[in-house]
């Protein structure tokens, strides 16, 4: 199934709703590649491409089981190095948008308000030792006792704000638990949006 999360739309678990509360200081995206790192693998990527082509020249020019060997050989290395241009490219192009809406979000803060929200359905990513990668969680929001949208969220491991902690799925918030969804304006998916839910682990019953 096809993720629709809009990357505007960020959970921040915490561990309880204070009465006086005010909008979050920033909004918790998760940890994506530096520029430095981005233009060192792209060295990499593009000599990695040059090796390639020469390889394959050489593999045209000289003895070999026939045309079909040559086209496989030739297709699988294109591929993959096509793959790795187009993951740089979106993880830049995410990287940017992520900063835009960070510092959208400082720009307009103070003018967020708070509506109530309720988990109607959630989504969970497991990392291979089964603790959780990311979750996303649908809501609905409901302002003067009447349901008016849904929305959906996201929560990353990665987040440095989060040290790359290792949240269990117990800690996932449960479906028809309470949250609180922070905007400007009506929600929509180009504006920046934080959905607090409280961390099932630290409610006292």
């Amino acid at each position: 199934m096809t993720d629709d999360t809009p990357i505007s739309h960020i959970v921040h678990l915490v561990r309880s709703f204070e009465d006086d509360a005010t909008a979050p200081r920033e909004i918790q995206f998760g940890r994506r590649l530096r520029p430095s790192a981005l233009a060192v693998l792209w060295v990499l990527l593009v000599a990695g491409t040059l090796s390639t082509s020469l390889l394959v020249v050489f593999l045209w020019t000289s003895d070999s089981p026939g045309w079909w060997f040559n086209l496989i050989f030739t297709l699988l290395p294109a591929f993959f190095m096509a793959g790795c241009g187009m993951a740089l490219t979106e993880s830049r192009r995410l990287s940017r948008r992520e900063a835009q809406l960070a510092e959208r979000w400082h720009a307009t803060r103070n003018h967020a308000r708070p509506s109530a929200g309720r988990v109607i359905d959630r989504t969970v990513s497991l990392m291979e030792h089964g603790s959780v990668s990311s979750f996303t969680l649908t809501l609905t929001l409901t302002v003067d006792i009447e349901e008016t949208s849904r929305i959906r969220a996201r929560w990353y491991r990665s987040n440095p704000e989060n040290a790359d902690a290792t949240l269990l799925q117990t800690q996932i918030p449960a479906i028809g638990s309470k949250a609180r969804v922070w905007s400007v304006g009506a929600p929509n998916d180009n504006e920046p949006l934080i959905v607090e839910a409280l961390d099932p682990s630290t409610v006292i019953p």
